[in-house]
């Protein structure tokens, strides 16, 4: 009777054990998901503020609209912005397609396998936006593109 009774103890003890490892994993990959949330967001406020200043001082050729044409990496020097939640090797920046210059938002807003640049840039309105990774559904994936933009995608 003992033997079970101390089984039972270490069977209780054991599941607790796992349940708080579960959770404090849980909470470290919810502070890492908001860091690399907030700092993409710095990485779109760098890139506008950049576009904005070369806008403002000619030091960029402008487009009808008075945007730059494109973002150019070497603006940046060695401080280039990064979507935190994109893979290392994904494109950096990619422009609107002449059929999506109306655009507020990328048509696809994730990295579907891969494809699609960290960033998207829509050189008629000046508008800038981090693709976030595919998620397990499309509203995880909607609102995780709207904390990350500031803007719901449509």
């Amino acid at each position: 009777m003992r033997a079970i009774r101390i089984s039972i103890d270490l069977l209780v003890v054991g599941a607790a054990a796992g349940a708080l490892v579960w959770a404090l994993w849980a909470h470290e990959q919810g502070l890492a998901e908001q860091s690399a949330i907030q700092s993409t967001r710095a990485s779109i406020a760098q890139i506008e503020a950049e576009l904005g200043i070369r806008a403002a001082l000619g030091k960029a050729e402008l487009n009808e609209f008075g945007h730059p044409e494109a973002v150019d990496r070497s603006w940046f020097e060695d401080n280039t912005p990064c979507n935190a939640l994109a893979c290392d090797n994904a494109p950096w920046i990619e422009c609107a397609l002449p059929f999506e210059l109306g655009r507020e938002h990328p048509r696809d807003p994730t990295f579907r396998g891969g494809r699609g640049a960290m960033f998207w840039y829509n050189p008629c309105k000046g508008i800038v936006r981090a693709r976030v990774p595919e998620s397990a559904s499309d509203e995880a994936a909607r609102t995780i593109y709207a904390e990350v933009n500031g803007a719901a995608w449509e």
